[in-house]
């Protein structure tokens, strides 16, 4: 066994870098670029509906049977200026299951787009970005359910798909496999625990630990997440004057909250077999359409996929090997509003010495949490933030700080990073009431047996 190093950084402040320094702020921000044991971290976006969804683009999604085309223009310009390697669309059954399946891919050759594996059979589109740069989007649904990279249509008419893809029981989950798609959980926090687990039961494979179409609607926030239904909207308001100074995408700081439900629904997956979490941002371009200070809409696709992330570690950028990472639990959930981790690492090294990533099962072993530090190239001013990390056995706090810590019994273990963004003052006008520990990083749990 490995040595074990109850580490120093069980406090909360990690600087996040030796010398003061200072980025500011951008609109765009750049493709991820960063390794880990040979395999790549493929940053996407899980749950987002395109012009294909009834409720898109303010309820204008479809004009005269083709897509909006302005609503589809912002659509492919936020996933090229947010850098992304991956999409997973999630349209309503209304209107994608009355649409070609290839239709669905937004293919534009004359953009430069690449279908995905081949123009004769495609399943998945790259999408070309004006600096070279490619997003893979591929399609799935979210209604009860949420299968994402499907391979295909269900076979028949259009009445006969929407009603199919309306469906909850294990025979969709079964008929979502046989389409080659991964089937999550949308919105958890409106599910009964009995019926979270009779999903697992049928194969589900992931579920939501944070939905942001939660943390504004007002009645879920009220009735099932148990916040103020309202509150936010006044929290914000001074980030909604059109002369205001501070930075717009920042406020995301007056609406996110941890979804107690959603995380308490996780761990109790995770006990039973895998789960993988996931984050789904569930833009639509239809809810806020007050303009901020920088002329752009509250709720722009651009916006809201700026705020978080899924990071998969996987063996590859094509859709195989993210699907694999995605069904393997080898997910991170990155909330980038705040920056990006330099180099995220949680794994277990088994009494033998091997590696178990986020997401494995092992017997025993050393749980090995790497020291978050904040990016160089986040944007940041002159102030460290504070980084505080816990790691948690069955959904209970087991051990602070990152480092080596040597397990004293089975259970599920997962690691949470809180952020103090300190960093982000200079962006807010120096008001420190902005300032307060919110989620940063959610790693998928370790399955320890006896």
């Amino acid at each position: 066994m490995l040595p074990v190093l109850l580490l120093a950084c069980t406090g909360d402040t990690v600087p996040a870098d030796s010398a003061p320094h200072t980025v500011p702020w951008t609109r765009e921000v750049p493709p991820l670029t960063l390794t880990l044991r040979g395999r790549t971290w493929q940053r996407g976006i899980i749950h987002l509906h395109s012009p294909w969804s009834h409720d898109a683009c303010d309820g204008q999604g479809i004009i005269d049977g083709e897509p909006n085309a302005a609503c589809l223009a912002d659509f492919r310009a936020a996933l090229c200026d947010n850098g992304l390697d991956y999409a997973l669309t999630t349209d309503h059954p209304s209107y994608m299951a009355y649409q070609p399946y290839e239709d669905l891919l937004h293919l534009d050759t004359a953009a430069g787009d690449q279908p995905w594996p081949d123009a004769a059979s495609p399943v998945a589109n790259r999408i070309a970005c004006p600096d070279g740069h490619s997003v893979l989007l591929a399609p799935g649904i979210e209604d009860a359910l949420m299968p994402v990279m499907l391979d295909r249509h269900l076979a028949g008419t259009d009445e006969e798909r929407d009603v199919a893809y309306n469906g909850s029981s294990p025979d969709t989950i079964a008929l979502y496999e046989e389409l080659g798609g991964t089937t999550l959980v949308a919105h958890p926090e409106g599910r009964t625990r009995d019926e979270m687990l009779g999903h697992q039961d049928a194969g589900l494979v992931g579920t939501e630990t944070f939905n942001l179409h939660a943390m504004v609607d007002p009645n879920i926030r009220e009735d099932d997440l148990g916040l103020d239904g309202l509150g936010w909207i006044s929290d914000v308001a001074v980030f909604l004057d059109e002369y205001g100074t501070l930075t717009p995408d920042l406020v995301f700081l007056g609406i996110i909250e941890p979804q107690a439900p959603n995380l308490a629904h996780w761990d109790a997956l995770s006990a039973r077999g895998p789960m993988t979490g996931i984050a789904g941002t569930d833009a639509h371009q239809n809810s806020l359409p007050m303009l901020m200070a920088d002329g752009e809409r509250v709720d722009s696709y651009r916006r809201m996929i700026r705020w978080f992330s899924n990071w998969l570690l996987a063996d590859g950028a094509d859709p195989p090997a993210l699907e694999a990472a995605l069904r393997a639990g080898r997910n991170l959930v990155v909330f980038e509003a705040f920056g990006r981790p330099a180099s995220p690492d949680v794994h277990l090294v088994t009494d033998e010495g091997t590696v178990v990533e986020a997401g494995g099962d092992a017997t025993s072993g050393t749980l090995v949490v790497g020291c978050d530090t904040l990016s160089l190239d986040s944007p940041q001013g002159p102030r460290a933030p504070e980084i505080h990390t816990t790691v948690l056995r069955d959904g209970e706090p087991w051990a602070e700080g990152c480092g080596e810590h040597a397990l004293d019994g089975p259970g599920v273990y997962r690691v949470t990073v809180d952020i103090t963004p300190w960093h982000l003052i200079d962006f807010l006008d120096g008001d420190e009431a902005w300032i307060r520990p919110v989620p940063w990083l959610y790693y998928n749990p370790i399955r320890v047996g006896g």
